[in-house]
């Protein structure tokens, strides 16, 4: 499996493009306000993605759906996805069709063609949590909820044949290559993804006290210690979601945009 980091900023942050990611080149994590440009950025294209997950419904997550699906639809002749009568995958919390709807009929005309291509070209899949399902690409995808101000999904994802098919929702913490936790405040479930068996395990960092909204790199690093993730094994943990531009605090590290990360 390959990570490839497309932004790292928070709601508030200092000027980082907004938190997103790619999984093996075809699922997108996050669709932010930026989302194209960091696409591009990373020499990467709307119409290769066949999949996208976004964790929940607040702005720096979703609000470049719009645009995203756009030009997801209507990118080029040979890869126009129109012509080609694609559909996407959507994976997201309960509510989320209605709420992406909103937002692309703010974002254009309701007449135009593309809200009628929305409903007949995307396919969303309302997850809650402990579901466990199958992804393209030979993926498959957990969740579990995070402690936030309303209903927001870490996202945990293996490899169908390593685990020998999809796992159980018993024991896909245990299979899974890698761990996504989306806005959330430290927490118990917090701990439960740290004790998964990701190789890779990336968390929100945006706090910058203890008890915020947001997890603080002093705490979640205070809850890897607990967890035995110190020394060489910490860089299996990385910060993301962040205020401002930092490379490491004491032994957590920070992803950055363009980095990759090659999970075996």
């Amino acid at each position: 499996m390959n990570v490839k980091i497309l932004g790292n900023g928070g709601f508030y942050n200092e000027g980082l493009p907004y938190n997103a990611m790619a999984i093996d080149g075809h699922v997108l994590v996050e669709t932010p306000p930026d989302i194209l440009q960091s696409l591009m950025r990373q020499r990467m294209r709307p119409p290769q993605m066949d999949t996208v997950f976004i964790s929940h419904i607040h702005g720096d997550h979703c609000f470049g759906f719009p645009f995203f699906f756009f030009n997801w639809l209507y990118w080029g002749d040979a890869d126009s996805h129109y012509k080609k009568g694609s559909r996407l995958a959507v994976i997201g919390p309960g509510g989320l069709s209605g709420h992406l709807r909103e937002l692309m009929r703010l974002a254009i005309p309701p007449e135009h063609p593309y809200l009628r291509d929305f409903d007949e070209r995307v396919q969303i899949i309302e997850i809650d949590e402990d579901d466990v399902i199958a992804v393209k690409g030979n993926l498959w995808f957990g969740f579990r909820r995070t402690a936030h101000s309303l209903p927001t999904f870490s996202l945990i994802a293996g490899e169908v044949g390593r685990a020998g098919g999809v796992p159980s929702s018993s024991d896909y913490l245990e299979k899974a290559l890698f761990v996504y936790s989306s806005d959330t405040s430290m927490f118990e479930g917090v701990r439960v993804l740290l004790g998964s068996g990701a190789k890779l395990i990336l968390c929100d960092t945006n706090g910058e006290n203890e008890k915020e909204v947001h997890m603080s790199p002093r705490e979640l690093m205070a809850a890897a210690t607990a967890q035995g993730l110190s020394g060489a094994d910490s860089g299996r943990l990385r910060g993301i979601h962040m205020s401002r531009r930092m490379e490491r605090v004491g032994e957590l590290r920070f992803v950055q945009p363009g980095e990759e990360f090659t999970l075996l």
